[in-house]
């Protein structure tokens, strides 16, 4: 899958969002203590469902669930 393409399916769309959520609050150099991030797994997960739900093969999944940075 290219991620260079002008847009992509809204199912993968959801996931890179998912992505990047959880990537930011689990890598955030800001954190101090335990932070609670079950809601972005549980987010993450039913994004990966529903881009599967909507016939994304999973190898693109995959991609748009690497995080880019």
């Amino acid at each position: 899958m290219s991620t260079e393409t002008p847009t992509l399916a809204p199912a993968l769309v959801a996931v890179v969002k998912a992505t990047a959520a959880l990537d930011a609050a689990m890598f955030d150099p800001n954190r101090e203590g335990f932070t609670d991030i079950t809601a972005l797994v549980d987010a993450f997960a039913a994004a990966r469902a529903a881009a599967r739900d909507a016939g994304h093969p999973e190898e693109d999944i995959d991609a748009a669930a690497t995080p880019t940075n």
